[in-house]
């Protein structure tokens, strides 16, 4: 008897199978019904293959599936190392356009969470990538390098607040403004005035002059140029 596949012939004799090519088809009409070319005659199932063959099989889709489980762990760190990364840009970015922002002003305009902020500034800070400022209770970020000076630093610090800033403008624009002028032009209570002038005098921004029953202030020349390069005037 001989069978017929797709690429050969199988036949059976005595002893066993012989294996070859499959003849032409004008050989396979001479052969007539001696050869079966009809397919399949069935499909078998899953379980009718030898135990060997479904052991193999099913160890196989095992390995793949604790291989890839094994592989999980790498490919999140990888993307949360490119996050991280990409957080980082963000980060120098926004200190190059905004020196002197605080940790909660670079989260909340980058939508970044504050924690996260936290770790990436000290981070940058290890790397000397950014510097950090103490103003009370507010830290600020600069860019580590040699464009802003001790007194860059303390204006912009001073001005990122619109009431100080308000402040150093009027004194500013009038030498010897007392605190009351300055309450009653700025609409505030004279006590939160003098408390945004005593931290103006702290770090020498400003300094005052007694007359009479009067205290007159006047923005310090020492930190002047600065001052104005900073309010753009």
């Amino acid at each position: 008897m001989v069978l017929s596949t797709a690429v050969g012939t199988t036949s059976a004799d005595t002893g066993g199978y012989t294996v070859g090519p499959c003849p032409p088809d004008e050989e396979l009409k001479k052969l007539g019904d001696a050869v079966d070319i009809s397919g399949a005659d069935r499909t078998l199932t899953f379980w009718e293959f030898p135990l060997s063959f479904k052991i193999a099989y099913i160890l196989g889709y095992l390995v793949a599936f604790v291989s890839f489980f094994k592989l999980v762990p790498i490919i999140l760190g990888q993307i949360k190392g490119l996050n991280k990364d990409a957080n980082k840009k963000k980060i120098i970015n926004y200190v190059l356009n905004e020196p002197g922002c605080t940790p909660s002003e670079i989260s909340r305009n980058l939508e970044i969470s504050l924690g996260s902020i936290r770790y990436q500034i000290k981070t940058l800070k290890a790397e000397e990538r950014l510097t950090l400022t103490k103003e009370g209770k507010f830290t600020r970020a600069f860019q580590n390098s040699n464009a802003f000076t001790k007194n860059d630093k303390i204006i912009i610090s001073h001005l990122k607040g619109s009431t100080r800033k308000q402040i150093l403008l009027n004194i500013l624009e009038n030498p010897e403004i007392t605190n009351q002028d300055i309450s009653e032009k700025l609409n505030l209570d004279k006590s939160t005035t003098h408390w945004h002038i005593k931290k103006l005098r702290e770090d020498d921004v400003i300094f005052s002059e007694v007359e009479g029953k009067f205290t007159k202030y006047f923005v310090n020349p020492a930190v002047e140029p600065e001052l104005l390069k900073w309010l753009k005037i």
